[in-house]
């Protein structure tokens, strides 16, 4: 026959040790998934429409008054 022998401090004493395992599991659950999110949501340069528009004078074309011949055949030297 086995005596059972209660001891009341010693039970709350692994209560208490469960307990605290639990939250350091879902406190480490937790952290992983917002350190994340926190990373790479942080420090994210968003440029408003105003700071993206770049206005300036176009540069001056100077037209040249180059001509083709169309007419005249060329050699088949190169070829």
């Amino acid at each position: 026959m086995k005596t059972i022998i209660s001891n009341k401090s010693g039970e709350a004493l692994d209560l208490a040790k469960r307990i605290m395992y639990s939250l350091q599991v879902l406190l480490v659950g937790l952290f992983i998934p917002f350190s994340f999110i926190f990373g790479i949501s942080y420090n994210r340069h968003i440029e408003s429409p105003e700071n993206g528009i770049n206005i300036s004078k176009p540069n001056p074309v100077i037209a040249d008054n180059t001509t083709v011949d169309l007419g005249k055949v060329l050699s088949d030297q190169n070829s």
